[in-house]
């Protein structure tokens, strides 16, 4: 072997393990320049697998035309065989004459099919073990000389830092994707975080201008139902607080959205039984809901009553519905009567902001209002809880904002459905 040519070799070696990016690249480099220096028949190079106990090919030069096709299902114990106990004893291990060597009798059938006698394999070592091996063969019994040697340990050096530097950089990138991810995640966070802080923060203040406003000591109102009302807020509040805790829980489970719009009907029927409130039947077949029943029903009640205190301003009508679409479900309040919620005369129409305020006026009853109990019923904390808990449950409530002389007024909460519907 021409020192030159070896040396040629080395120095294209280097060169591509700095420039490769795939150890690969630089296994198949490898083996294409030294098999021929060695004079081997041909070469593989097998990778040890997660399990530490079998070798798998991940680079050849020159395996036999016919057997090639079936190369990549080869796998070798470690311990057994030339490469397996180049692993295992962490050792080059020279075979002169395979056919020659008792303890090989299991290759001769291998050897003869292949067409080598000689075989010359090392270990592929890092800093943490062995993670592979290189393995040289040869068509006639051959004694290789201590620079081939050398040249196959450096070779199998320099395969085991390419295979490392690579698993090294991999594994660099997953943890800078993964550092990356959870920045991504914490500052989500904190704005969801900050976001609920200002919901809060507005439903806090909505609390206190409510509370005021029941216990002003000029009002003439009765106060057992000025207590009512507080005790209604109080319990909107509390819920409401509750709904926008990370550590709210659902208990969902299959749900006909059609008997849990009647029982919120019903609920504000016996509550308000002069304020009308019409059912739209649906005309088409209704999928279940996956849902919280208790919660589910809770927010039908609020956007209900919502719709109820609206009508109740005028003696208006309530009419309630739910629509089946391509992929979700909506239900449907709207009612003729006041405007219940704050609006801009330059936003009409407009999606609703996180925390839309529910018209103090609208919740205002005299003493001897027929449709006190309505609007008692109703509080300032409604809405955002309504939409905090449809938004719990997977939905989204829409409040469509229109001018003060439009009518009907509308609320829709829609919620995603599992059925495909034409």
């Amino acid at each position: 072997m021409s020192d030159a040519r070896e040396l040629v070799a080395i120095r294209e070696i280097a060169h591509a393990f700095l420039l490769a990016e795939h150890p690969g690249d630089v296994q198949q480099f490898a083996l294409d320049r030294v098999t021929p220096l060695l004079g081997a028949s041909f070469s593989l190079v097998m990778q040890l697998g997660a399990d530490g106990e079998l070798l798998r090919p991940v680079a050849q030069h020159e395996w036999p035309a016919p057997y090639r096709s079936w190369i990549g299902a080869l796998r070798v114990r470690v311990g057994d065989g030339p490469s397996g106990v180049a692993v295992a004893e962490r050792r080059l291990v020279e075979v002169v004459d395979l056919f020659e060597d008792p303890s090989l009798d299991g290759w001769h059938e291998v050897a003869r099919e292949l067409g080598f006698r000689s075989i010359m394999a090392a270990p592929l070592e890092t800093a943490d073990g062995p993670i592979g091996a290189v393995a040289f063969y040869f068509a006639d019994a051959t004694t290789v000389t201590d620079e081939q040697r050398a040249l196959v340990r450096l070779v199998a050096d320099q395969l085991a830092a390419a295979t490392d530097k690579s698993r090294r950089t991999e594994a660099l990138r997953r943890v800078n994707a993964a550092l990356a991810e959870a920045n991504a995640e914490l500052e989500q966070q904190a704005q969801s975080w900050a976001a609920a802080q200002r919901a809060r923060d507005a439903s806090d203040t909505l609390v206190v201008d409510a509370l005021l406003g029941l216990t002003g000591a000029d009002d003439s109102r009765v106060p057992e139902q000025r207590l009512q009302a507080v005790h209604a807020l109080a319990v909107a509040a509390h819920e409401y607080v509750e709904a926008t805790q990370p550590a709210f829980v659902l208990k969902p489970a299959d749900v006909d959205p059609r008997d849990v719009l009647q029982q919120a009907i019903q609920r504000w029927r016996t509550r308000a039984p002069m304020v009308p409130v019409q059912v739209d039947e649906p005309t088409v077949l209704l999928p279940t809901m996956r849902a919280d029943p208790h919660w589910l029903l809770r927010t039908l009640e609020l956007v209900l009553g919502l719709g109820v205190a609206g009508a109740a301003v005028d003696g208006g009508t309530v009419r309630a519905g739910i629509r089946l679409g391509r992929g979700f479900l909506a239900v449907q309040v709207a009612w003729e009567g006041r405007e219940m919620f704050d609006q801009l005369p330059d936003q009409l129409p407009t999606a609703a902001p996180r925390i839309l305020r529910v018209v103090p006026e609208a919740l205002r009853w005299e003493a001897r209002d027929p449709y006190a109990e309505a609007r008692r019923s109703v509080t300032a904390m409604d809405l955002p809880l309504a939409r905090a808990l449809a938004s719990r449950l997977g939905g989204e409530l829409r409040v469509e904002l229109v001018e003060p002389a439009v009518s009907p007024r509308e609320l829709l909460l829609v919620f995603p459905v599992d059925v495909d519907h034409a």
